[in-house]
């Protein structure tokens, strides 16, 4: 079954929130209970997730281990977009799930110094993909694709200069492309209203760009993914 990562916020574990509470109130004690109402709420706990002190307690964790990477990555890209001018809380989730979701198989303890390498595609594999499939598979692939290239152009820029460099391959704009357009195409199909991600694809393609240079930053800042 095919599914779509669309939001960490409405992922988030007991730890979070107990580490949440810490985090806002000081107490290591604090009880999920005691703010169930503000989680509850999704417009007072977007207001919670963007804290001052949530963030400073974020980034300062030696190993986020200790939180989800819902958590981790949801603060980590809604803080480095609203930097970037991008004041959007649904294209934070989206791609804050993305990354998630990318980090799943690999402990986030280990993240530094990991690079692509052969689990990472062509563009070419993609429309290869495409060939012979029906409406609704292509949905699904064309999201992989962008999702795809969005951690590829997001987290590893350097990657992509790289291999341009020594093979001739399509470099990072090239890349940036391709993301962007699969975001488009997907915002289109039925599936996407179904899903209702229609309206923050057209967006994160529209903004790509400064998203992609966004996580840049903060993979420099933040990640140390290595060159």
């Amino acid at each position: 079954m095919h599914t779509v990562p669309t939001s960490c916020r409405e992922r988030l574990q007991p730890r979070d929130f107990e580490f949440i509470l810490t985090a806002l109130t000081g107490r290591p004690q604090a009880r999920p209970e005691d703010l169930a109402a503000l989680f509850d709420d999704p417009g007072s706990l977007t207001a919670i997730l963007d804290h001052d002190r949530l963030v400073k307690a974020v980034l300062e964790l030696p190993f986020p281990l200790g939180i989800s990477p819902q958590l981790y990555f949801y603060v980590l890209v809604r803080r480095s977009l609203k930097q970037a001018g991008i004041d959007d809380v649904e294209i934070a989730d989206y791609v804050a799930a993305t990354l998630a979701a990318h980090a799943a198989g690999s402990p986030l303890g280990s993240t530094r110094g990991r690079r692509p390498d052969t689990d990472f595609t062509y563009h070419i594999d993609f429309i290869e993909k495409l060939e012979g499939l029906g409406e609704y598979d292509r949905f699904f692939l064309e999201v992989q694709c962008g999702n795809h290239f969005l951690v590829l152009t997001g987290l590893f820029p350097r990657f992509l200069e790289q291999r341009a460099d020594r093979r001739g391959a399509p470099g990072l704009r090239y890349y940036e492309g391709v993301a962007r357009h699969a975001f488009l195409v997907a915002s289109d199909h039925p599936l996407a209203a179904e899903f209702a991600v229609s309206g923050v694809y057209h967006r994160l393609a529209e903004c790509f760009g400064e998203t992609r240079r966004a996580l840049n930053r903060m993979a420099d800042e933040y990640l140390f993914l290595g060159s």
